[in-house]
């Protein structure tokens, strides 16, 4: 299998500044690349967690918190959204309190490699649109693991790769082409959206991704593709004992 931890990417201080240069419009910008199906994609992701009313959900690489309020508001559980990039957990914080759910759902700024929680302490861990941005994929899977209790899920949704071949040529067109193009319009930041583009090219593949998880100590793993596997919902639970 491909060595996908020694994949070019920018340092977490780079990528860091990225994030907090494009978070005015990084909504905008995501509505606009996936036709508003972006929302979507994530209430499935929510109710892939399992969670309930009385379940604690850690969502990682939180962003602008999107996928946070999804499972705020599709299964009731509270939430806590962690991310390095304090100018996205701004405007996350500021949705929060928009819609009402600042009790409920909260935000830290950390750094997902080293997660100030305790471990066994979640019900479920989400990831949405942000594995793909850290160092190493497998280093983080397995914090993940440490701060999810036995028998806790795993949720990934995640840019992947296109099954069926002849949608691989115009998704990379796509990639290279128009994602960084309506992110200089949009954002006026091109070389952010250009990574971007390029960090979800050298992302694992659907099954790949899966070995990833299993090495990292989840269990059960699957996925479920969307668009054909342009995105992809990956699952897997915490061995008990």
């Amino acid at each position: 299998m491909r060595d996908y931890t020694r994949k070019a990417i920018k340092s977490p201080d780079r990528v860091r500044s990225m994030f907090n240069a494009v978070a005015e419009r990084y909504d905008l910008v995501n509505r606009l690349l996936t036709l508003g199906m972006d929302q979507r994609w994530r209430k499935l992701a929510a109710r892939s967690t399992g969670a309930g009313k009385e379940s604690i959900v850690l969502d990682a690489c939180t962003g602008t918190g999107d996928l946070a309020l999804a499972i705020y508001s599709v299964t009731g559980a509270k939430v806590i959204g962690v991310d390095f990039s304090r100018d996205m957990l701004d405007k996350a914080v500021e949705k929060a309190n928009l819609v009402g759910a600042d009790g409920d759902v909260t935000f830290v700024v950390a750094s997902v490699d080293n997660l100030p929680f305790n471990e066994n302490l979640f019900d479920a861990i989400t990831v949405g649109f942000g594995l793909r941005n850290t160092v190493d994929y497998q280093v983080v899977l397995a914090e993940f693991n440490r701060v999810v209790r036995p028998g806790g899920r795993l949720v990934c949704l995640e840019f992947s790769e296109p099954e069926l071949s002849i949608l691989r040529r115009p998704y990379r067109k796509f990639l290279s082409s128009i994602v960084p193009l309506i992110g200089r319009l949009v954002s006026n930041n091109y070389p952010a959206y250009k990574y971007l583009s390029d960090s979800i090219q050298v992302f694992p593949p659907q099954k790949e991704l899966g070995w990833i998880m299993e090495k990292a100590g989840w269990t059960d793993v699957n996925y479920r593709n969307i668009l054909g596997g342009v995105a992809a919902i990956h699952t897997a639970i915490k061995k008990d004992g």
